[in-house]
């Protein structure tokens, strides 16, 4: 395969990956990698695809292998960061990702998973600054919004919580996790009547969202 050919098959890789095929995405990936085994962007997009097939133990392995050749770029700190997150191993999820946001300061998801993982740390205060500096970074990021929302309810402040939630609702009114969480919160205060609103509406959105229709059985 020519250079012409390489280029178009790595645009197709990067195409299914974008397009939530890691299968095809991989298929074409090991094409690539039979000419460059040794080339770090292609096995960072191997780590990428196995990370999206659930294989994160293989993925580690494969990040690993990249950043023994390769340490600048934060992406690679980032996505190592994430493969451990999604092997709980928190601790070390953070110390990667902590690389990759002094790396790249601005990079939106290093600062993102950095916040998860201290979210799962039980770290509220500093999960909190970065959601915040995440949705700086991209103020419609709705995850951030809703994990902010999280880590304020953790905090036990949930009148911000609240308005988190409810901001979302009004960007996108169908979001199910936002709609539980806001009743889950209603529920924590207390707020029965509007705690059944929300958890009805819940279900209104996703008819099979289990946990709404447990806690609406649940409540006094």
């Amino acid at each position: 395969m020519g250079k012409r050919g390489n280029t178009i098959l790595a645009m197709t890789v990067i195409r299914e990956i974008q397009k939530g095929n890691p299968d095809k995405a991989h298929h074409s990936l090991e094409k690539l990698l039979r000419q460059k085994p040794d080339e770090p962007a292609l096995l960072n997009l191997k780590g990428v695809c196995l990370d999206m097939l659930g294989r994160h133990a293989e993925s580690l392995e494969v990040y690993e292998v990249v950043l023994q050749k390769e340490s600048e770029p934060a992406i690679y700190w980032n996505n190592k960061g994430l493969a451990l997150y999604n092997l709980s191993r928190y601790v070390e999820s953070e110390e990667a990702l902590q690389e990759a946001v002094e790396r790249d300061p601005e990079s939106l998801e290093a600062t993102y998973n950095l916040a998860n993982t201290l979210q799962c740390l039980q770290r509220y205060d500093e999960a909190l600054a970065l959601y915040c500096k995440a949705l700086e970074i991209r103020p419609d990021h709705l995850l951030a919004l809703l994990n902010k929302g999280n880590a304020l309810a953790c905090l036990l402040r949930y009148d911000e919580a609240i308005a988190c939630y409810l901001e979302i609702l009004e960007i996108k009114p169908d979001f199910a996790d936002a709609a539980f969480n806001l009743a889950h919160t209603y529920e924590e205060i207390k707020r029965i009547e509007e705690a059944r609103k929300w958890y009805n509406r819940t279900l209104e959105i996703d008819p099979d969202y289990i946990h709404a229709s447990e806690q609406l059985i649940g409540l006094t």
